[in-house]
């Protein structure tokens, strides 16, 4: 029996447990890793899915799974990998390369905290040291491969985020977006959706913070940037305060910025928990 730890979207424990395979708590969260491993020669480990498992029967992926009760994510990244291909990593080479807060998309319920681990590997997978039989092969694949394998249906098709995320944010990266000449500035506007409001479209989406743009400054979709407004708990028409983060989005031409109205920090934790009731359609990372 597999039980998990369950979180608030704030990533903070609750003290609660789950069991696998029964129905989450609306409101709370588990731990979900994705673990992508890269070789000097510029190669991706990839693992096709045992023809028994539930979901996905012999189509390709990267490794991972659900953190188990008293992990942390890192390490339940390293023992996912040791149970599906017998790879045994140090911690100290692990990267965390961006989070993902999921509720309910599509009318299916998420509730998972999604970590992306990037590793640099330069050993061979070992199935026979494997944990598990979850996996039916292995081997090094380009992304030019990966992408060929995902066009033709063998690579699991919620994975598609490796094809622009990674351009941006692994370590040898040669793009990474610089803020450094919006972060410690002062905005102000006006705010369109109040904290309470409802989504013009999506009817079941509540704004939980205020939701506005700045004034005549125009972002990449050519309408004015967007921001995120912390600092209050009731619903504004207009602010003024300081950016103090971006949360950049790898599948989409625009970004949002973190605005304090009191220009005070805000930790990350509740910055991604509160802006994730929009941003769980998108994937990106938060730039300080």
């Amino acid at each position: 029996m597999e039980k998990w730890d369950l979180y608030t979207k704030y990533r903070e424990k609750t003290g609660r447990e789950h069991v696998r395979g029964r129905e989450l708590p609306d409101g709370l969260y588990h731990l979900v890793v994705h673990v992508w491993i890269k070789n000097s020669k510029g190669k991706y480990l990839i693992s096709k899915r045992a023809a028994d498992r539930p979901t996905y029967p012999l189509i390709w992926e990267s490794t991972g799974g659900s953190v188990i009760k008293g992990e942390d994510s890192l390490e339940g990244a390293i023992r996912e990998v040791k149970e599906e291909v017998g790879i045994d990593l140090e911690k100290e080479s692990g990267k965390l390369l961006f989070s993902k807060i999921r509720g309910e998309i599509d009318g299916k319920k998420f509730n998972d905290i999604m970590d992306v681990w990037f590793f640099e590997y330069d050993g061979e997978p070992s199935l026979e040291n494997a944990f598990t039989q979850e996996v039916a092969e292995c081997r090094w694949a380009s992304p030019e491969e990966i992408k060929q394998m995902y066009d033709k249906g063998e690579f699991v098709e919620k994975l598609d985020y490796f094809f622009y995320a990674f351009k941006e944010c692994t370590p040898d990266s040669t793009y990474k977006p610089d803020y450094s000449n919006i972060i410690g500035k002062t905005v102000s506007g006006r705010v369109d959706r109040p904290l309470g409001s409802h989504h013009p479209r999506r009817r079941k989406m509540v704004y939980p913070v205020n939701y506005g743009y700045v004034e005549n400054v125009f972002a990449g979709d050519g309408a004015e940037q967007d921001v995120y407004i912390f600092g209050t708990n009731k619903p504004l028409d207009t602010y003024k305060g300081k950016v103090i983060a971006v949360f950049h989005r790898f599948n989409d031409v625009e970004d949002k910025w973190i605005v304090s109205l009191d220009g005070h920090d805000i930790p990350d934790e509740k910055i991604l928990g509160d802006i994730s009731f929009q941003e769980q359609f998108f994937y990106g990372k938060l730039y300080r």
